[in-house]
């Protein structure tokens, strides 16, 4: 899905066809609309992501017949498929960003999504290999799991096991079966708030801390590590629920790919809390064939820092990127060697709470400055924000003209309250243990009611028609 006033449009047309049309036709209208809209958005991703669909859904029964006569065969299948889709996945996200100056051409050769569904490929030849599914019959279904439109952009990445089920019973859902609209809607509403609200209006100053840090002193760029730190959470975890919400109209679950991570009381609760999709694709793609925790404690830690660093790679070209995952590589490692130690050790009573709350505390800055490396143009931008940052500088120009540089309105002077909306939301979360849509379906009605009314309310009168709203583009589209 993206934030725009036409893709809800389409998303409205398409839920009322959906539900007056066969049952026996929603999947293949479900992936009508996905070629449409993926074709809507850039037509060369929607050649990129059929061909490579047709492919592995090749490579998929060629596999699934192996395996019932030669295993070494099917070995050798899968590992063509992987290395097939990972050396696909490099030079698109890597070598063309390294070689290529051009935008026009490396719209033609980095194609929309690709990251995404380049995974559930692998996902799909790793786990029919290891015999947890068996490979798709139905063409179209397969096309489908590749190209469903409102995760196709950024997610989640779906493993198969998961998701072709739900298109199989696609002829089986009821739109008001277990008050999946109401939470759809929850889910939606919130989705734009953490975008529009909250993501975009911080957008406006972040870019100008990151590229131009020799201009601000250190007050204004520990502020903009914290900005960024929120606007990429806002911004990502609103388009998942946006996707998520979309999803659930149409009978279908997908990963919440967010459960308050910031709240985390340590990386490695960071981990299964943020992006969740990703970790667990990681995890179970990487991580356990690399021998897991099975080979001992030496072995789990240099495990730890091969899927950081695979995780670094995929997030885009660039040594920032990989400094990025080898700095959770190291929060990772040193989480198993002291930081569990101390929490079982000191992990009952006021102790316990206060052992808890300190580990919050440093989990959530030891992010914030990871994603420094993140945000920043290059490594030596990275470097010399943090530089000047750690050391008390006041800055090239004034304090007030450097407000005035970053163009800093009245209305933005209210981000910290933004923030502790984000935070008191985020409670919620972690009290109910329920993604946002179910949580606020289990309050009473009047408070759900207000609550929703209140979010959209804030939504039309602070985001979409607020004074100097400028929509800024999704950030995890460039992923």
């Amino acid at each position: 899905m993206t934030f725009s006033i036409t893709s809800f449009l389409f998303v409205g047309a398409v839920f009322l066809l959906f539900y007056f049309i066969r049952r026996r036709a929603r999947a293949y209208f479900l992936l009508v609309a996905s070629i449409a809209f993926i074709a809507y958005l850039d037509v060369h991703s929607c050649i990129w992501v059929l061909m490579t669909s047709l492919i592995i859904f090749g490579l998929g029964h060629l596999l699934q017949i192996s395996l019932e006569k030669d295993t070494t065969a099917a070995r050798s299948i899968l590992l063509l498929g992987i290395g097939a889709c990972v050396i696909s996945l490099f030079v698109l996200k890597h070598v063309a960003r390294w070689t290529f100056t051009d935008d026009i051409f490396k719209s033609l050769i980095m194609p929309v999504g690709f990251s995404y569904y380049i995974f559930q490929a692998i996902a799909y030849l790793s786990d029919i290999y290891r015999k947890k599914i068996k490979a798709e019959d139905n063409l179209l279904f397969f096309l489908l799991y590749m190209c469903y439109f409102p995760k196709f952009v950024s997610g989640p990445i779906e493993k198969p096991g998961q998701l072709l089920p739900q298109i199989r019973n696609l002829h089986k859902v009821r739109m008001f079966d277990d008050k999946q609209l109401s939470i759809a809607f929850a889910d939606i509403i919130y989705g734009f708030f953490l975008k529009v609200i909250v993501a975009d209006r911080i957008a406006m100053y972040t870019p100008k801390l990151l590229e131009y840090p020799h201009i601000f002193g250190t007050q204004w760029l520990f502020a903009g590590m914290l900005m960024y730190t929120l606007q990429i959470y806002c911004d990502f975890a609103g388009y998942s629920a946006v996707a998520v919400g979309v999803s659930r109209v149409f009978g279908i679950t997908l990963t919440e790919n967010f459960h308050a991570p910031y709240l985390s009381p340590d990386i490695t609760t960071f981990w299964r809390r943020w992006h969740v999709s990703l970790s667990s694709w990681l995890r179970d793609y990487v991580y356990i064939p690399l021998g897991g925790n099975r080979k001992g404690f030496n072995r789990k830690l240099i495990n730890i820092m091969i899927v950081f660093i695979v995780c670094g790679l995929w997030h885009g070209a660039g040594i920032s990127f990989i400094i990025w995952g080898l700095l959770h590589g190291i929060y990772s490692i040193m989480d198993n060697i002291f930081f569990a130690k101390i929490r079982k050790e000191h992990g009952e009573g006021l102790l316990g709470i206060v052992v808890k709350v300190l580990g919050t505390v440093l989990t959530f800055f030891s992010v914030a400055f990871a994603w420094i490396f993140f945000g920043a143009p290059s490594t030596g931008y990275a470097l010399s924000y943090i530089g000047r940052m750690l050391s008390f500088s006041t800055g090239g120009i004034p304090l007030e003209t450097q407000t005035l540089e970053l163009g800093v309105t009245l209305m933005d002077r209210n981000i910290p309250v933004y923030a502790l909306a984000v935070f008191l939301l985020d409670l919620l979360l972690t009290k109910t243990g329920l993604p946002f849509g179910q949580a606020v379906q289990k309050m009473p009605i009047f408070t759900r009611y207000t609550l929703e009314f209140v979010i959209i309310m804030a939504i039309v009168l602070l985001g979409v028609y607020g004074p100097g709203y400028n929509p800024a583009d999704y950030m995890y589209m460039e992923f």
